[in-house]
């Protein structure tokens, strides 16, 4: 079985498939990143695997637990880094290795799915849009912080703005507390401009595919394609060369 994994800065998510080739999801799954323990990897990643595929932007500690899992366990492990080139998509970066291997795979993903244009979307820690071009020239894109650095920032940099965790509002509307207003208003900030560029990619012909746990409400943005997965798709794409495959939503 193939096991796929994608290690973020917040949470490490994986998916298994019954082989290189095999589009059905066998199981899914995640953990936090921070804090992880090879103890953990071994309660509660799946067993039977005989290939890991792994991208990662966490530390080298992280990536390490990771492959000692797999060399303990007998599993052949590859990491997929970003490349000047995939297929007929090509990195506009006059150094590859200084994009981050998220948007890379994202992009490599979609160029999978289409050969229009097409922007992609990832909201993580940050927020990153990406255009590319119906020949797959990498035209681009946009680096914006995500909410959790808008508020870490106000945290860091604003001496008379503090709140704990447990001050942090469930409800809806504006924030009646520093914490509520903080967080309500990073949230709107965030989703204002995500979404005014997405809708400004739609108006100029560009197909709209997006990603990310900050992202969820452009779900609900007619034309826009929600792929949550969307790396681990990439992953797949770029490390085991399966064009148009793409695993069962």
């Amino acid at each position: 079985m193939l096991l796929l994994v994608d290690i973020g800065n917040t949470r490490f998510k994986w998916r298994l498939q019954a082989s290189v080739v095999a589009t059905e999801v066998v199981a899914r799954g995640s953990l936090m990143t921070a804090h992880l323990t090879s103890a953990q990897l071994r309660e509660q990643l799946p067993v039977g695997v005989a290939v890991c595929g792994y991208t990662s932007v966490a530390s080298e500690e992280v990536n390490d637990l990771l492959v000692a899992w797999a060399h303990d366990s007998d599993v052949d492990v590859a990491q997929a880094l970003t490349q000047n080139r995939w297929q007929d998509l090509v990195n506009s970066y006059s150094d590859c290795t200084r994009m981050g291997v998220d948007r890379w795979l994202a992009m490599v993903a979609v160029r999978n799915l289409t050969k229009q244009a097409a922007c992609v979307i990832d909201c993580g820690s940050a927020s990153t849009v990406d255009f590319i071009a119906p020949n797959g020239e990498h035209e681009g894109g946009y680096i914006i912080p995500g909410q959790r650095l808008m508020v870490q920032s106000l945290l860091q940099d604003t001496a008379h703005i503090a709140f704990t965790e447990h001050e942090c509002e469930a409800t809806t509307g504006y924030g009646t507390s520093t914490a509520g207003a903080v967080l309500k208003g990073a949230s709107r900030m965030h989703e204002a401009g995500i979404g005014a560029i997405a809708n400004d990619a739609l108006q100029h012909g560009y197909v709209v595919y997006a990603t990310g746990g900050d992202g969820c409400f452009l779900a609900q943005v007619q034309g826009i394609h929600w792929l949550d997965e969307l790396v681990l798709d990439g992953l797949k794409a770029c490390l085991y060369d399966v064009p148009g495959l793409l695993p069962s939503q």
